[in-house]
């Protein structure tokens, strides 16, 4: 039971519903992710930062998102304000050395001043609202729409663009968007396995890791692409 609710739990995974989100023709979510998404990037930063909780709410009301679904799916954010806050912090240490005249006069001249060193750095702002925002509309179309709806959804638009019945375009971009959540069901059967063997959270984990995530990564979508080819003949 824990492990069916971690698997559903993992990152923009497909969850079965019955809420209208679910019903709606899946070529019109397929437009509305691509547009809303792309809007997230150009909306004002203090509309961002109402619409992502509102977002958030509204798919755990509505949508019944359970919480470690949202949880999973707002990781790459909070993993990318990491980043970003130690990336300033080395560049606020670099310029603070910088402005040190050597040979040094004293310490107070190279330790003052170190606590500005951790304050963050705000012109990072609008980018993260906007990428939580459009991580937030693309989570709720991806836990409402399968693959195979997905495949459909893309076979539809481009039959009507070509005007042909035949979608050759569709299951190599329904199999693109099928690979986000894939991999990262690979990578949480990978950590079991490695917490299950004795193994620890460390840098050695990832060193260790991610050379088999690729592996199995560049393998499914070998078989996948094979199997799309033999369909096609």
């Amino acid at each position: 039971m824990h492990l069916a609710i971690m698997e559903k739990a993992q990152f923009f995974h497909y969850k079965t519903q019955e809420t209208f989100l679910h019903k709606v023709p899946v070529w019109i979510k397929i437009l509305l992710i691509i547009s809303l998404a792309i809007l997230a990037f150009y909306l004002p930063v203090k509309i961002c930062l109402v619409a992502y909780p509102v977002l958030i709410l509204f798919s755990m009301t509505a949508l019944r998102f359970h919480i470690s679904e949202v949880w999973s799916d707002a990781k790459p954010v909070i993993a990318y304000i990491f980043l970003l806050y130690f990336a300033t912090i080395l560049l606020n240490l670099a310029n603070h050395f910088s402005k040190i005249v050597f040979p040094v006069s004293s310490w107070e001249e190279v330790y003052g001043g170190l606590s500005r060193v951790f304050i963050p750095n705000l012109t990072y702002l609008p980018l993260l609202a906007h990428l939580a925002l459009s991580l937030e509309i693309t989570s709720i179309f991806y836990r409402t729409t399968s693959h195979g709806q997905f495949k459909d959804g893309f076979a539809a638009i481009e039959s009507f663009i070509t005007r042909k019945d035949e979608a050759p375009l569709s299951d190599t971009l329904a199999l693109a968007l099928s690979f986000i959540p894939r991999i990262s069901t690979f990578w949480a059967r990978l950590n079991r396995a490695w917490l299950s063997r004795g193994g620890k959270d460390s840098i050695f984990k990832a060193l260790s890791l991610f050379p088999k995530l690729f592996h199995v990564a560049m393998r499914e979508g070998y078989e996948k692409s094979l199997a799309i080819q033999n369909r096609s003949l």
